[in-house]
């Protein structure tokens, strides 16, 4: 079994492998360590405006965060150089800069052995698939992000009629699409992930962070619901692991006022599972 602190070391280089092109991998047998999540940005506000106003930890915090400690290629390679980490996916950061993915493809092209774009649009607008086709043949665009809270009955735009135009074009492409299914509600618009799934079987669709499962309502499982397990019936969908995870199992272990079992294989499970 993987120790947490094992698995702390190891999760920001997880298994986001369906992303990488084959010469990503090399001659050499053993898998490198790959990251799935990082953020770049940069405090250069005159040639990058910031826009934070969708960030959830508020404008002002996130502007003063950017502009103290930019995650630049420069900072983040050091971090990866230090744990072992090869390359990784740049998700565009929605705190910092919304939908001008201006930086995130700068920096991608600039280090094409380290960064795979992974930009985010708005899954509705009717300019969507022809940004995607360009991105596609200008910016080396590995996926595009969409993330949203479902309502009661698990409806969320990027999973409705208007957006079916913007999956044709990712289908098209081959692309992968990340889905960040946010709130309580979020397993009921699983099984709606599943049909678009099958509809468009050439996107690679990829859960952000397992479609937050909530260990402290079903602890037996890792908060795993039926609906998230229900995916792994999918051959086109894939879960994302981060290290986020560990930190809601934590919240949840204190939730529930348990102990958290330092070596709880919750990488294991995850794998088991899908």
């Amino acid at each position: 079994m993987l120790k947490r602190r094992t698995l702390l070391a190891s999760t920001l280089a997880s298994t986001a492998v369906s992303l990488l092109p084959r010469a990503a991998f090399g001659a050499e047998p053993a898998l490198k360590l790959f990251d799935t999540h990082a953020h770049f940005y940069t405090n250069e506000p005159a040639k990058y405006p910031f826009n934070a106003s969708g960030s959830r930890y508020g404008a002002e915090r996130m502007i003063a965060k950017a502009t103290a400690n930019p995650m630049t290629p420069a900072v983040v390679f050091a971090f990866w150089d230090k744990v072992g980490v090869e390359m990784g996916t740049g998700v565009q950061y929605n705190s910092t800069y919304a939908t001008d993915n201006s930086y995130l493809l700068d920096v991608s092209l600039q280090h094409p052995d380290r960064i795979l774009p992974v930009v985010i649009l708005a899954p509705t607008d009717a300019a969507t698939p022809a940004t995607l086709q360009k991105m596609a043949k200008d910016s080396r665009l590995t996926a595009v992000r969409f993330s949203g809270s479902p309502n009661d009955k698990g409806e969320v735009p990027f999973l409705s009629a208007a957006a079916d135009d913007t999956w044709a074009a990712a289908n098209e492409l081959g692309i992968g699409m990340v889905l960040m299914v946010l709130g309580n509600n979020a397993p009921l618009a699983l099984p709606k992930v599943g049909e678009y799934a099958d509809r468009y079987p050439n996107v690679k669709v990829i859960m952000d962070h397992i479609a937050f499962p909530r260990p402290e309502l079903l602890p037996e499982t890792f908060g795993l619901t039926p609906q998230h397990v229900s995916m792994r019936d999918h051959k086109n969908i894939y879960q994302k692991f981060t290290s986020f995870l560990l930190s809601e199992m934590e919240v949840g272990a204190k939730a529930a006022n348990k102990p958290m079992v330092e070596d709880k294989p919750l990488l294991h499970h995850m794998i088991e599972t899908f």
